[in-house]
């Protein structure tokens, strides 16, 4: 006589307890990724102080050698704007024997053995930034100079270089260094040039977005320009322009809540201003 297998019913999951864990291992994943978060932007501004500590080193360095590290004028006979207009199809390789001497801020390196190159940059009249690549060889420039660029140069830095225009065995518009100086020493880490920024470090680093990020420096060109239009057109139909008090004693500006402060001077409370229509109306009367 066969037995038929007895159903054996597993013990329902108490929900209650279950949600407990979840909730556990969800706040041990918070509490981590958190703790992680928070160490990598101590590590973010730690790593920063570093590179400023061994910029200053740098910086001390060119003037324990007697090399002004902010000198007040470099040579300079070419932007790197007219260098591009005027060699817009060199061959690869070929030399045109013209020495030029430009001067840009550093914002791409690459060092090999023997050879350095350089990416500089500078702001153009509409916000563009034209760049040229510097090469600097040992053959050029002398061992000696090749090591102290090596080791002074850094993204950001200021320099300016002397030497022959010429296109890489790649095509690319270059200049071959006869000599380089340090125009001016950069104390603070500049962005990579190929990575995004974040959108708090583009708001707090407005300066660093405007360096690396084409598009805010010409956002800020074409703002100039409206601003402009608008004054100029306005000026044409005798309109005046006025300056109206940034502190005032009385605040306009509806149901704005004041910035206050204290005017030593007068020994009294002041705001700073919200609208300048009050102002603007005595103006007009």
């Amino acid at each position: 006589m066969g037995c038929e297998p007895a159903a054996i019913k597993s013990p329902e999951p108490d929900i209650t307890q279950l949600r407990g864990v979840s909730a556990v291992r969800l706040l041990v994943v918070s509490t981590t990724n958190a703790a992680n978060a928070n160490q990598t932007a101590g590590d973010g501004a730690a790593n920063t102080r570093d590179q400023r500590k061994v910029r200053h080193a740098k910086r001390q360095e060119l003037l324990d050698a007697g090399v002004q590290a902010y000198p007040v004028e470099v040579t300079r006979t070419h932007s790197l704007a007219q260098i591009r207009e005027k060699y817009p199809n060199l061959e690869a390789g070929e030399e045109t024997g013209d020495i030029v001497s430009v001067a840009g801020r550093i914002v791409f390196q690459r060092n090999t053995g023997k050879l350095a190159f350089a990416t500089l940059q500078e702001g153009g009249e509409v916000g563009d930034h034209p760049r040229l690549q510097v090469m600097l060889s040992q053959g050029r420039v002398g061992a000696e100079a090749l090591d102290a660029y090596k080791r002074l140069a850094d993204l950001g830095d200021h320099i300016a270089v002397t030497g022959e225009v010429i296109a890489s065995k790649r095509g690319e518009l270059s200049i071959m260094a006869d000599s380089w100086t340090m125009a001016s020493k950069a104390l603070r880490p500049l962005p990579v040039l190929h990575a995004d920024l974040a959108d708090e470090t583009r708001v707090r680093q407005r300066y660093a977005d405007l360096i690396v990020r084409q598009e805010a420096a010409e956002m800020v060109h074409k703002r100039s320009g409206v601003v402009r239009s608008i004054r100029r057109a306005l000026e044409d139909q005798g309109y005046i322009e006025v300056e109206t008090p940034i502190l005032q004693l009385i605040h306009g500006g509806a149901q704005a809540r004041p910035f206050e402060t204290h005017l030593n001077a007068f020994d009294q409370t002041m705001t700073l201003r919200i609208a300048t229509e009050l102002y603007l109306k005595r103006a007009v009367v």
